[in-house]
């Protein structure tokens, strides 16, 4: 046992001198700011402005949301300038959400992105999101009695989790950036009357946004980007009269690519399991589930069609079709994929099985 204390004690004068040696700055919580949210918008020209949300805990134990706002040029000035602003020092340890407005986000704002992957305190599972309001408004409101930070993490983080929206955070963003044969995607929020939601998923060529898939072009984008996806839904109308809900219950997608770096037509093969969820029309007998996999077969080759011609037309590749073509031949030159890109026929081919709902007779 003395030996024991002895140890103990000995652990314990040695964390205080490695302490010591190495500088290590012990910092209060309570002495701090943690910012949970930053926002930039454009100004004009360079000049930037940014906000940075931070929760205020009061005696009663309820949350007063607080921000800070700046405009520089360069970001390392701006996080000064809030400083200068701020009882407490601000550290970006918890922040939650990055938000640029769209304009900023349509002249590209890596070199801003860049500057806070520079921050070593700034996680990488960080949420990279654009905005179609102003930063400032939407960071300055109160959303009941939570953090803002976590408000706007927790409604995108619950969209990846029920399969509305990819896997999204400032790591898969970078990759993307710098990734030949990929461009990122990240999702756009706006305020409603109700708070604010998830309206669209913004598609990047390099950094600059340059389209978007609008919510009702999810489902089809999920499905192609996802190699096994579950758990998309989708509203289908077959005429006025008749109307559905369905779920992807299980999905998988191949690519193949027989010629790479060519002209030739690339093939993506789904094949996926849908279940019904709702369905205005009566029971549903066998005859009725076979003209719905017939029709939603059609619906989904030629909306998936469609989005990927939107995407050759915009330049931009969030599926990864050229990461596919890269793993696929030992000349890859990224120059002359980007020539060819814009006119290589990309087809998709869909294999569907609806599958028993228990509304069957």
């Amino acid at each position: 046992m003395g030996k024991l204390r002895i140890n103990i004690g000995l652990l314990a004068v040695s964390a205080t001198l490695l302490t010591g040696c190495m500088g290590i700055e012990t910092q209060v919580v309570d002495e701090l700011q943690l910012a949970t949210a930053a926002g930039f918008k454009h100004i004009k020209d360079d000049e930037i402005e940014a906000t940075i949300s931070f929760p205020v805990f009061l005696t009663d134990k309820t949350v007063k949301n607080a921000t800070l706002t700046a405009t520089d040029t360069l970001n390392k000035e701006l996080r000064d300038r809030q400083n200068l602003k701020s009882e407490k020092p601000i550290i970006s340890g918890k922040l939650e959400v990055i938000l640029f407005d769209r304009q900023l986000a349509e002249r590209g704002f890596f070199d801003h992105l860049d500057s806070l992957m520079r921050d070593p305190s700034i996680g990488s599972k960080v949420f990279v999101v654009v905005l179609d309001d102003d930063p400032k408004d939407v960071l300055s409101k109160q959303y009941g009695n939570k953090d803002t930070g976590i408000y706007l993490s927790n409604i995108i983080q619950q969209n990846i989790e029920t399969g509305l929206i990819p896997k999204t955070n400032l790591h898969l963003f970078t990759y993307n950036y710098y990734a030949e044969g990929k461009d990122p995607a990240i999702p756009i929020m706006a305020q409603s009357k109700d708070g604010v939601g998830i309206r669209a998923l913004g598609l990047f060529k390099h950094d600059k946004l340059v389209h978007q898939i609008e919510k009702d072009e999810l489902f089809f984008y999920k499905v192609l980007f996802d190699s096994n996806s579950s758990g998309e839904t989708m509203a289908i109308k077959f005429n006025e009269d008749k109307k559905a809900s369905i779920i992807n219950v299980e999905s998988t997608r191949k690519y193949e690519v027989l010629q790479p770096m060519s002209n030739a037509e690339i093939k993506i093969k789904v094949k996926a399991k849908m279940m019904i969820r709702e369905y205005n029309n009566g029971l549903l007998n066998k005859d009725k589930m076979k003209e719905m996999e017939n029709f939603i077969k059609k619906r989904f080759e030629e909306k998936s069609a469609e989005l990927i011609q939107q995407f050759q037309q915009k330049g931009t590749d969030p599926l990864g079709i050229g990461e596919q073509v890269r793993t696929r031949t030992r000349n890859w030159d990224k120059k002359k994929w980007d020539e060819l890109y814009p006119n290589i026929p990309i087809t998709v081919q869909a294999e569907i099985e609806m599958i028993e709902s228990g509304l069957i007779n």
